[in-house]
């Protein structure tokens, strides 16, 4: 699969880039009780995106520790040597997608919440792109994600092997406070009640472990650089064709690399899922070769050197990272937007998930 070719990067769609914006413009606005997020427009196809903390968000967000900063930054220069055609471009790594460093925002910018701040090159993430029905707009994301792929690879390659300990892993950290019913609050305890009944004492209990097996230090060589939280929400497309840009640093970690890989795969399992059972956005839009687009994921993730058949190369552990990905997002879901009856379905899928063991997700 790594030798699979990734179209070429098409234009963007007009609607993508606004045209004719004198200074900074607000250009879209969106969030959760848990994030708020306002994207502006400064001219020259340069574009910020404010993430600013809500009413329910439970933590300060943090960037990463020098060590682990200086780190990241390594892996970016590496990335946009190999995309230039410079040292590193000969190794195989091909382009991947730029990670774009948060910083703090500035008062005027974010209030008295605080905030980050990214520097990018466009406006809107895969998240909007993948499922929009433009093609143009489905070929810039499946490149994009080839791109997350390499990159992921890289940040993957760096052993965390800094003083300072590992942070947790914000996800997990949420998912098990869920789990354990610490975190009490109307519809994510609605939910909590819900899933513990579809799933049953048996799956209840696998998705407990793998929950807390995903906190506890990994072995087999130990803990590499994550960015913790990976997703087409947090991946930017540039409007020019070049690299993509993922925003990282407030979920930045160490760990297994089967977290950061599986946390994407698990993402587009639930898309295709959705959509094929009506479900969401995803069930009510028009029709997304999200197995295309996983492909293109594991294509840049994987090397020549691994093995042909994909399972086999993965990060042991992938199928359940990915679960748990599912389930993370469905409470969060629950707990930062509202209740939605089509929460019981998912119940049902994320049952069926943990049944298999994992294995739908790796199915591309």
């Amino acid at each position: 699969m790594a030798d699979r070719p990734v179209p070429e990067a098409p234009a963007v769609p007009a609607a993508v880039r606004p045209a004719g914006a004198a200074g900074s413009v607000t250009v879209r606005e969106y969030g959760t009780r848990y994030l708020r997020i306002s994207v502006r427009y400064h001219g020259d196809a340069r574009f910020s995106w404010l993430r600013v903390p809500g009413p329910a968000h439970d933590r300060p967000q943090t960037a990463p520790s020098p060590a682990a900063g200086e780190a990241l930054r390594r892996v970016d220069a590496a990335i946009a040597d190999a995309g230039s055609g410079g040292a590193g471009a000969g190794s195989g790594a091909g382009r991947g997608a730029r990670l774009a460093l948060g910083e703090r925002a500035a008062a005027s910018e974010s209030g008295e919440r605080g905030g980050v701040v990214y520097r990018v090159p466009g406006a809107v993430s895969v998240a909007r792109l993948l499922p929009s029905g433009d093609d143009t707009a489905y070929r810039l994301s499946v490149r994009a994600l080839a791109d997350l792929g390499r990159t992921l690879r890289q940040l993957h390659d760096v052993p965390w092997e800094f003083e300072e300990p590992v942070p947790p892993h914000h996800g997990v950290g949420r998912l098990l406070a869920w789990i354990s019913g610490a975190a009490p609050d109307g519809d994510g305890a609605r939910l909590r009640a819900l899933a513990h009944d579809r799933l049953g004492a048996r799956l209840w209990t696998r998705l407990t472990e793998w929950a807390v097996a995903a906190q506890e230090p990994p072995g087999r060589g130990g803990a590499v650089l994550l960015h913790g939280a990976p997703s087409t929400g947090w991946l930017v497309p540039s409007p020019a064709g070049d690299h993509s840009a993922l925003l990282t640093g407030e979920e930045v970690t160490g760990g297994d690399p089967a977290l950061d890989l599986g946390w994407v795969l698990g993402e587009l399992h639930e898309l295709r899922s959705a959509a094929a059972r009506g479900l969401g956005a995803a069930g009510q839009g028009p029709p997304v070769d999200y197995p295309a687009a996983a492909r293109a994921l594991l294509d840049g993730y994987l090397r020549k050197e691994d093995a042909v058949e994909t399972t086999e190369a993965l990060p042991p552990g992938t199928a359940r990272a990915a679960t748990l990905r599912l389930a993370v997002h469905m409470r969060d879901f629950a707990s930062f937007v509202g209740w939605h009856e089509d929460l019981r379905r998912y119940a049902d899928l994320l049952a069926e998930t943990l049944d298999a063991d994992g294995a739908p997700t790796l199915r591309w």
